[in-house]
């Protein structure tokens, strides 16, 4: 029987929402929403890492050719599902998308492959895998961080986690310093792996631009770049964590103790709505806004008291997930 967590589950993702938009936050969180429809977005991204986890791992010699078989079983079922809609219009939109990036993810693997063969320099210790550590907000409440990497690397500098990421430009290299996400991943490993310390200076960060080559189209399409921490740099990632868990904490045991959620939650409305929210593209937020009943538009899109950590607590057995190392030690 798996083990049940005795703590509240946190991980990056969650926080990153909790920054963005509260009303994100509290529509995916608190109210556990769960959408129908498929973002092709992420649907993209999602398949890209699984297939690229498998090359690097030696599971498949071909991760363009696992990424398209992988995307046709996914749009078939989104397919079946439109089919057995019933009472409403049948949507086709969103599978003519999906096709859209099968197409264009199979061509961005098979330009990956010739790039990574000129530009990799590490060797692979393992790939996704799930780390759980036990923490202490600054008012006492526990929690775990958890965090599923998608590779672990290892050269002559040190270890690194690596995490891929499809994009429409490159321009988040800019302020990939600062990026949580990657700062918070190699200090996870630190502090789950003591004999490593030393030896986990940061995070890679290697990109796919969602583009075709062509004439008209121009280069980089692939880019690799490294956040490595000092030790000063490490130690305040950890204390920059538990500050902003313990304020999103403490909001959500006022939602808990029956408190007007209005008092606490608003939306953040930005330009990446458009693509990146959910609820922006079903019409939720809009919802929320005009002060209706979220919950009976949402039946319409998705469900609700879903558990966005379902996954994580399905692996935990008690303990951080061990990579492997120097032959499966």
């Amino acid at each position: 029987m798996t083990e049940t967590p005795v703590t509240r589950f946190v991980r990056n993702s969650e926080t990153s929402v909790w920054r963005d938009c509260r009303l994100k936050w509290y529509l995916t969180f608190q109210e556990g929403f769960l959408t129908k429809q498929v973002n092709p977005n992420f649907w993209l991204g999602t398949l890209v890492h699984q297939a690229l986890s498998s090359w690097y791992l030696k599971e498949t010699t071909d991760p363009a050719h696992m990424f398209h078989e992988l995307g046709e079983e996914s749009i078939e079922q989104e397919r079946q599902a439109v089919l057995e809609a019933s009472g409403q219009d049948l949507d086709y939109d969103n599978v003519e998308d999906l096709l859209d990036y099968l197409h264009l993810g199979t061509v961005m693997l098979e330009g990956y492959q010739d790039w990574d063969a000129e530009h990799r320099d590490f060797d692979v210790i393992d790939s996704e895998l799930a780390y759980y550590l036990p923490l202490t907000t600054i008012d006492g409440q526990g929690f775990t961080f958890v965090a599923r990497l998608d590779l672990i690397s290892e050269n002559s500098d040190g270890i690194r986690p690596i995490d891929f990421k499809t994009a429409k430009d490159f321009r988040a290299i800019k302020t990939l310093d600062q990026d949580m996400q990657f700062r918070r991943y190699p200090w996870v490993m630190r502090m789950s792996h003591p004999e490593w310390a030393e030896d986990v200076i940061g995070s890679i960060w290697l990109g796919l631009r969602k583009i075709a080559p062509s004439n008209r189209s121009k280069p980089p399409y692939f880019g690799k770049e490294e956040v490595d921490l000092t030790d000063a740099e490490f130690e305040g990632v950890g204390q920059e964590l538990i500050a902003e868990v313990t304020e999103m904490l403490a909001v959500e045991r006022r939602l808990d103790a029956g408190e007007d959620h209005r008092n606490m939650i608003w939306p953040t409305p930005t330009f990446d709505c458009s693509w990146k929210c959910t609820y922006f593209r079903n019409g939720l937020c809009q919802v929320w806004r005009a002060g209706l009943d979220v919950r009976q538009f949402g039946d319409v899109h998705g469900t609700f008291d879903n558990d966005p950590y379902a996954e994580y607590k399905e692996d935990f057995k008690g303990a951080v997930s061990i990579g492997r190392r120097e032959g499966g030690e």
